[in-house]
């Protein structure tokens, strides 16, 4: 049914604080899932220029031109508040629907049907034109991964192989100018080599930096898109000092150098990470770090430097280099207890790769939960998270430490949720965290209560046996914590229809709904749970009411019973709540009722779960 709220973010912090470090801006962005925003139409008729219709792309932006060109041929379109979102992350689906329409080509091979692609989809017929010319394959599980953030790399790697670019005539030479080319994978060499040598490649703001692994952002894709159609011959190029070539660009920042062949003398590089210069320090971590364990013993020194900048780049270097930086593992465990922010998380980064022993690693990781620094929180619990069930022990026992803080014991239980989902549910070290868990349900915390519940609804039928607990914490007089409650009891199962049909009968009028929202996912029987949305229609709360009214929506013709009452709301001086009505109205069989504005789904688009389903049902009524 849906009628719960959430929001999310998609935040990398590392990857932000580093940027910072080194003088890059970066974005917090809301996912927002709301599909009918994420439109792309498509010409193959490109501009030179164009004025910028958008207010967040003003001439000063790197890739503004690029941006322009694309969107004055609707190859590309920005949002309905006028903005563009340049830094935005753009998924998959969005990806197909650039090159189905921009890149003309001819079918290389038949359609296939991906399990996560439903014929309706927005993105369908994109994504299916995009994998018969050859831009766009699935994942071996049979999955397009429509909501999947697309890398720099596979963008090059797809317009490579849809526009038919002979990858094994380019050399890899061309690949020198990148500090970062140690990231690229054998196997696709060839490919970014023939795409530099195409002038396909956009790098900013470091021309000699690929980033080949990290997420492209929409500014990114435009550029990289444009320079496609340019090398094809079917736009005119635009002069961008961010195109690398086999050399650097002319017009790179004479204060960035340019990338070193490996050498046994370090001295230079190390100097660099002194400079005030962001690009030359982050310039110089890049290149040290490109010539592997040779350069280890150099950072060693420098990350006892009395400059936290330098300690950082000598960090963020050992970083990257990864298990080559071994012999840097005891300065590191010492760093880790840096006076500076940044260091502490680098370093901790850096201990994740350089081969510690996992157990010790585990230890580690768990502690690094407990540190104040939420940046090195975050890079620990994203360890923890790729370590899997082997992490989970350890999470336990930080749920069972009375002295360990509520904020680390509530990360704990998220991150043990968090592995359920990825790691293998039949495994013992998750069973036995899920008594733990439930336990952990009686905490006088609501947040860490929160975090408890979630974590036991990502385990599924395996947390069966918490359904008591669960059924307990149902009447507890937090709504906001039923709200999750609710929703863990309906991914269990049907044997968690009892204790939700109890909550049915709480006192409290959200939680009747969430309840309510549960049962209807596990049984779609609409006569479990209309009463309940009929008597919340009548609520004092607004946000009840609203709940209630968008909650019927779901039932459509089952809840026609539920008409009259809905009719008693279009009096309501709340204009919200009344367009609420009138489209619950259109949707349970009353044609008759005024189209409403639903300026309220776009507004709330963070908040309302089935948004984009509810948008899809109106629209074909109205078609």
């Amino acid at each position: 049914m849906g009628i719960g709220y959430s929001a999310s973010t998609l935040v990398n912090p590392l990857t932000h604080q580093v940027f910072v470090m080194f003088g890059q801006n970066n974005c917090f962005n809301k996912a927002i899932a709301l599909s009918s925003t994420l439109a792309v139409t498509l010409s193959v008729t490109l501009p030179a220029t164009a004025q910028s219709r958008f207010m967040d792309v003003n001439s000063s932006y790197w890739a503004s031109d690029y941006v322009q060109a694309l969107t004055e041929a609707s190859i590309i379109s920005g949002y309905e508040d006028s903005t563009f979102r340049p830094d935005r992350q753009m998924t998959r689906a969005e990806f197909a629907s650039i090159l189905s329409g921009g890149f003309p080509a001819a079918a290389v091979r038949d359609p296939i049907t991906f399990s996560d692609v439903p014929t309706d989809h927005w993105a369908a017929d994109a994504i299916a034109s995009a994998y018969t010319k050859g831009f766009l394959s699935g994942y071996p599980d049979g999955t397009f991964g429509l909501d999947q953030p697309i890398t720099r790399l596979e963008v090059l790697l797809s317009l490579t192989s849809g526009l038919g670019m002979d990858t094994s005539v380019a050399t890899s030479d061309v690949l020198a100018a990148f500090v970062d080319r140690g990231e690229i994978p054998d196997w696709a060499v060839g490919a970014i080599a023939a795409a530099t040598e195409s002038q396909l490649v956009v790098n900013y703001p470091n021309v000699q930096q690929l980033n080949p692994n990290r997420n492209a952002t929409r500014g990114e894709i435009a550029a990289i898109a444009y320079q496609a159609l340019a090398s094809s011959g079917r736009a005119s190029a635009i002069a961008s000092e961010y195109v690398p070539t086999a050399v650097a660009q002319p017009g790179t920042s004479p204060e960035t150098p340019t990338a070193q062949p490996p050498t046994d003398d370090f001295s230079e590089l190390v100097a660099s990470l002194s400079s005030p210069n962001d690009n030359t320090r982050k310039a110089a971590a890049d290149t040290l770090a490109s010539n592997g364990a040779d350069a280890v013993p150099e950072l060693v020194q420098a990350l006892e430097s009395d400059s936290a900048p330098v300690r950082a780049a000598a960090a963020y270097a050992l970083n990257e280099i990864g298990a080559e930086a071994d012999a840097a593992t005891p300065t590191l465990l010492e760093v880790i207890k840096d006076d500076d922010e940044l260091v502490r998380a680098l370093a901790t980064s850096a201990l994740t790769k350089v081969g510690l022993d996992q157990s010790a690693l585990i230890n580690l990781l768990t502690a690094a939960v407990q540190n104040e620094s939420g940046l090195v929180k975050d890079i620990a619990a994203d360890a923890l998270v790729g370590i899997g069930s082997d992490a989970v022990p350890a999470l336990g026992n930080l749920l069972e430490n009375e002295a360990a803080n509520t904020l680390a014991k509530t990360t704990a239980a998220t991150l043990i949720g968090d592995i359920s989902k990825i790691d293998q549910l039949d495994d013992m070290a998750l069973e036995s965290a899920i008594p733990i868990l439930a336990e952990t349900l009686g905490d006088g915390d609501s947040e860490l209560r929160k975090a408890a519940a979630s974590a036991l609804g990502d385990f599924g039928p395996l947390a069966d046996v918490a359904i008591p607990a669960l059924s307990k914490a149902l009447l507890g007089e937090d709504s906001g914590v039923n709200q999750t409650v609710a929703s863990s009891l309906g991914k269990i199962g049907q044997q968690s229809v009892p204790g939700l049909t109890e909550g049915l009968n709480s006192d409290d009028a959200l939680t009747r709904l969430y309840s309510a929202d549960a049962l209807w996912t596990l049984t779609q029987d609409s006569s479990l749970i209309l009463p309940t949305l009929v008597s919340s229609l009548s609520d004092g709360s607004v946000e009840t009411r609203e709940l209630a009214a968008l909650g019927l929506t779901y039932l459509g013709r089952q809840a026609s019973p539920a008409i009259p009452d809905l009719r008693g709301l279009l009096g309501e001086d709340n204009d919200r709540l009344v367009d609420i009505a009138n489209l619950a109205l259109l949707i349970l069989g009353n044609r008759n009722a005024p189209q409403p504005d639903l300026g309220f789904l776009r507004t709330d688009a963070d908040k309302v779960e089935s948004l984009p389903a509810i948008v899809e049902v109106v629209s074909q009524l109205w078609s």
